[in-house]
Parts: structure tokens; sequence; C-alpha cells
């Protein structure tokens, strides 16, 4: 139950404060332990981590990176380098899928790409206007000599 409500709360993309110390508990619940991941992941813990990742505060970004390096790695070693095709669980292309869970699998990701662009824009945004540290190009301008322009 506690997996279930800390993944919960790292989704809350208003609260980076409380996404953060979600993001701390899960990774030492998480860390070395197999089992733990397991749950973790049967709980739809990806998803949640990839969007924190993509959304989050810059620690939380870090915190959900790291807990997807173990499950990458995990999966990785279950796999194996050399153990050919793997059969069973796999969705084959053309198998019956409920059309209101690809609807809503396509709204949730036009969600997180829109999101993601908002995000971006606002760093460009910031970016473009200086961060409010004018300084630096008022250093450039005075620096600047008129005389190498060519016209």
């Amino acid at each position: 139950m506690v997996p279930d409500s800390l993944i919960e709360i790292m989704a809350w993309d208003n609260k980076p404060k409380s996404q953060e110390l979600s993001a701390y508990i899960l990774m030492i619940l998480a860390h070395q332990s197999s089992l733990q991941r397991q749950k973790m992941s049967e709980a739809g813990i990806v998803q949640v981590l990839l969007e924190v990742v993509l959304l989050g505060s810059p620690l939380a970004q870090k915190r959900a990176l790291k807990i997807l390096q173990w499950f990458k790695d995990e999966r990785q070693r279950r796999v194996g380098p050399h153990s050919g095709p793997q059969v069973g669980g796999r969705v084959l292309i053309g198998s019956p899928v409920n059309q209101r869970d690809i609807d809503e699998g396509k709204m949730m990701m036009k969600k997180i790409v829109k999101q993601s662009l908002y995000k971006n824009m606002e760093t460009i945004t910031r970016r473009a206007n200086g961060d409010g540290d004018s300084s630096k190009l008022k250093a450039l301008v005075i620096s600047s000599s008129s005389k190498s322009l060519p016209y």
C-alpha cells in the first residue's frame, strides 16, 4: 500500500517538493530489492517515472532517472546478452486491443507532449529574456565596437 501511495504522490506535478521526497523514499525501497521493484512495476511506476523525468523538478528528475536505470539494469540481467528471442508476454501486431484503452493512451500521450512543449517554451523564453541577468548583455554591448561592423 505504501508504494502505491508514493507512486500517486509522484504524479502530483504541482507539488515538486512532494515529488522529490516521494522519489527519495521509493529509491530507498527499491534499492537492491528486486521484489520491491517488481511490486512497483506492477503498480505502474514506470509510466509515472517517465512523466517525472519529463516534467518534474530537476532533483525529482534525477531521482526518477536513477530508479528507471535500476529497472533497465534488472531487465538486461533477466534477458541476458545472447539469450535469443523471448517467448510469451508480447503483444502481437493485429491482436485485439480495447479501443477505449487506445484512445485513453493517445490522450495521455498528447497531454504529456503538450506539457513537455510548454515546459520547453518556458525554458526558451526564460533564456531569451536572459534569466533576469541583463548585465552580461550590457557588458557585451558596451565592449563591442561599432567600427568593426562592415556598414
